[in-house]
């Protein structure tokens, strides 16, 4: 009988032993604590996240090992740091463990992560972070408001012409303002290797996107392209946004462009390189020159265009005169125009024409070469008064100069004796035949000599300036292009108002307001207004002008030039 009882009583003891190794196990994993904490939980594309892991306890740990993840593909994670942390609790020494980690997003979109494994003492512990909304790099949510920020850059073309212009803009979208007081600062690229010109913000205005009402911020550049061609990459544009958190950055996509050589094929011999769309006139400061003094011939480069690619038109030979080119560096430059002077030094007496100057630019808008030309200019060379012809400059002996007054003097001697005795033999001859026939000559010799004789030449007047230039431009027939044609014909009345009036600026406008000003008829206006609006019409449209249109045209101008001419009475001489 005590056997059993025995027997009973060991396996009460058996039980209990089992009951308290369990109890003490379960009490010892309880006092083991594991965490798992994501910081910031809203980054974008581009931008890091730190994952913070943690174990620790009341009791001592030992043997703990490295926690176990994996957030792939979606997060790449690279280890930061680890650190212990010993602390006394209850006469032991108790020790924490932290590990730290880089989250680098791989995609964009809400991510729910996994669990990380925490093993000690052949016990699994477990922490989830938690999830993670990973945005684009040009894109911002403010999680407070709900408000959308973005930014976005792009170009007219991928593929622009070197030293051609396009257009560069960036945008800042919104749908709500930042509670700031700081602005949102772009940062756009340093456009290394182009030529930049700003262009004027436009307003801001709002748009349609998926349903929300975005506010929309523009920044234009004008980029010329200065590098050799090929390839080339335009850094993204950055947005630096004030949070009350922190600064948040928004970029754009980088943007790639293929930069084309201007064409081989129709590149004419006199072109120098210009891009763009180009005018050239010229113009003198008076139209007569005494022979051995300067004149000035302005020549103006004007139009829209890589101004940098203007270069010093060549000017053609004029035979007997000496021209001193003008300087790399002009008289005056702006953003749209280049203006060269020349001097010209005749050599001879006699009428001079300062021939066409042409200038060739490629048009990238059409891609196509273009030769613009000014029109010829009449000069009238007079004899320098201060000269006396074959006399040398050195002074002479006082001997030649008595040799040279008395041969002078016999030579005129001679010449009034040889008249004194024609006129004489004339009159007694003239005497002798009324005497015989009784009558007379309705004009005598000595009344042809007291009548008025006509000077040696007109004076260049505005009206005959142009009306031979348009006899030029009549003779070349449909040689020049319609562009060039109408170029030609508007730089003729142009000139003429400039001669006649005083016209200071060369368009419609202020050709229209100088004669309405100088009493001209309101038809003749209406004519004058016309005839400029055709000439642009054709100087940049691409449409054929027919000879008989051509003739039309210089017909009409004759007479607009004639009408202003007769109604101001009083036209001013370019030479006198």
């Amino acid at each position: 009988m005590p056997f059993p009882i025995f027997r009973s009583s060991d396996l009460l003891i058996f039980f209990l032993g089992i009951v308290f190794i369990f109890l003490v196990t379960a009490a010892e994993s309880r006092e083991i604590n594991v965490a798992a904490v994501i910081n910031p939980r809203y980054i974008q594309l581009g931008e890091k996240a730190r994952l913070d892991l943690t174990i620790s306890g009341d009791t001592f740990i030992k043997h703990i090992e490295a926690p176990k993840f994996n957030f792939l593909p979606d997060f790449l994670a690279v280890p930061l740091h680890s650190e212990t942390t010993p602390r006394l609790k209850a006469d032991k020494i108790a020790v924490s463990m932290a590990w730290a980690y880089e989250l680098i997003p791989q995609a964009v979109g809400d991510f729910r992560l996994s669990d990380v494994q925490f093993a000690y003492q052949g016990s699994t512990y477990f922490a989830n972070p938690g999830s993670v909304r990973v945005g684009r790099a040009d894109t911002y949510q403010d999680p407070s408001t709900g408000s959308i920020h973005r930014v976005e850059a792009e170009v007219d073309t991928g593929e622009p012409y070197l030293n051609a212009p396009f257009t560069y803009t960036f945008r800042y979208l919104y749908t709500a303002v930042l509670p700031t007081r700081e602005s949102p600062t772009p940062r756009l690229p340093e456009f290394r290797g182009f030529f930049v010109e700003k262009l004027q913000n436009v307003p801001t205005y709002t748009q349609q996107i998926r349903g929300r009402t975005f506010w929309v911020e523009e920044y234009t550049h004008k980029l010329y392209p200065m590098m050799k061609p090929g390839e080339i990459v335009l850094a993204p544009a950055e947005l630096l946004l004030p949070l009350p958190r922190g600064h948040k950055t928004l970029k754009t996509e980088p943007l790639t462009l293929t930069v084309q050589p201007i064409p081989e094929t129709g590149r004419p011999p006199h072109f120098n390189g210009a891009i763009g769309e180009y005018q050239i006139s010229a113009e003198i400061e008076r139209g007569w020159v005494e022979v051995g003094n300067a004149l000035t011939l302005t020549v103006r480069i004007s139009g829209r265009g890589n101004i940098q690619t203007v270069t010093v038109p060549e000017l053609p030979k004029i035979a007997g005169v000496m021209v001193s080119e003008p300087p790399n560096s002009t008289e005056y430059t702006s953003a749209t125009s280049r203006v060269y002077t020349y001097v010209l030094t005749p050599a001879r007496t006699g009428a001079l024409r300062i021939p066409a100057i042409k200038y060739a630019y490629f048009d990238p808008s059409r891609a196509v070469y273009v030769t613009t030309e000014t029109l010829p200019i009449p000069v009238s060379v007079r004899p320098n008064p201060n000269d006396l012809a074959g006399v040398d400059d050195s002074d002479p002996p006082p001997w030649r100069l008595w040799l040279i007054l008395f041969g002078i003097l016999v030579l005129g001697l001679l010449v009034a004796g040889f008249l004194w005795y024609r006129v004489g033999f004339q009159r007694s001859t003239e005497a002798s035949v009324n005497a015989t026939t009784g009558t007379g000559t309705p004009d005598s010799e000595e009344q042809k000599r007291r009548k008025p004789q006509r000077t040696d030449a007109e004076p260049v007047t505005p009206a005959s300036q142009a009306h031979q230039a348009l006899t030029a431009l009549h003779q070349r027939g449909t040689e020049d292009t319609a562009t060039a044609f109408a170029n030609t014909l508007a730089q003729v009345l142009y000139e003429y108002l400039e001669n006649t009036f005083g016209l200071a600026q060369r368009n419609i406008d202020a050709a229209r307001e100088m004669c309405v000003a100088a009493g001209v008829a309101a038809s003749v206006c209406d004519e004058l207004v016309e005839l400029l609006t055709k000439c642009d019409y054709h100087r940049f449209a691409p449409v054929p002008l027919h000879a008989e249109e051509r003739q039309t045209l210089i017909g009409r101008t004759e007479t607009v030039i004639s009408d202003i001419t007769v109604g101001n009475h009083q036209p001013s001489a370019i030479s006198s």
